[in-house]
């Protein structure tokens, strides 16, 4: 479960740092994660709005290169009575006014712990997000796959593959979060976990996610589905720029 609560809020996150807070579609500038300290929480519940846990993202640096921007975020995961369960940073880029964001950001600490003892080797699509959106545009597929290697033999131990396919693009609702009340676009997508251990398929894991993209702002809400099933969702709870 703590996976699906993390990967929900990780799309929240790739949504607020999709779209300019000021400047045009060119300038990467205005962007809200890639300017330095600009900090926003998320608050995670499960199917019956129980509290499972709060994330909080600082970007902690930025650096700049003619049209090219890259910043680090940081971020600190908290469970549902307030302890600090995990913490770590990944980078963000944007170029001529397009984000990307590397699949890598998706890794759960969790699941890094767990194979401290082992050689992992990550790789994968950058998730694109374009400066503006509009009902029914069709956006770019990701994948991302995690090789775990055990150090001795080299065997491979087990390879992860994310599969994220389906961005839709729907049209705008009216929603009231914590943070406040919003006009967003319904985005719709679809996420896959597939697993092989020693060579041996393992069951896989299927997810419907739907976000509220907000202009000017980014995500504010996200549910994630299972089977059609409501089985998580994410709000923004407030941002200090």
């Amino acid at each position: 479960m703590k996976n699906r609560y993390l990967l929900t809020t990780m799309l929240l996150l790739w949504g607020l740092l999709s779209v300019p807070v000021s400047g045009s579609a060119q300038d990467c500038n205005g962007y809200l994660l890639l300017t330095k300290n600009a900090q926003y929480e998320i608050l995670n519940y499960n199917q019956r709005n129980k509290l499972t846990g709060r994330v909080i993202y600082k970007v902690t640096d930025v650096r700049r290169d003619g049209n090219k921007t890259e910043a680090t975020v940081h971020t600190q995961l908290y469970d549902e009575k307030g302890k600090m369960a995990n913490e770590g940073s990944y980078q963000v880029g944007c170029e001529n006014g397009s984000i990307w964001v590397d699949m890598r950001s998706l890794m759960n600490p969790d699941m890094m712990e767990a194979y401290k003892n082992m050689e992992v080797r990550m790789e994968g699509d950058h998730m694109d997000y374009p400066a503006s959106l509009s009902p029914g545009q069709q956006l770019k597929d990701g994948t991302f796959t995690i090789n775990v290697i055990d150090k001795g033999s080299g065997q491979n131990m087990s390879t992860i593959t994310m599969l994220v396919t389906g961005r839709t693009v729907g049209d705008k609702e009216r929603l009231e979060v914590p943070a406040g009340t919003y006009e967003g676009f319904k985005i719709n997508q679809d996420m896959e976990v597939q697993t092989r251990a020693m060579g041996m398929k393992m069951p896989g894991a299927r997810m419907q996610t739907v976000e509220w993209f907000v202009p000017g702002t980014g995500w504010v809400k996200s549910e994630t589905y299972r089977n059609g099933k409501l089985m998580a969702y994410s709000v923004l709870n407030k941002i200090n720029k």
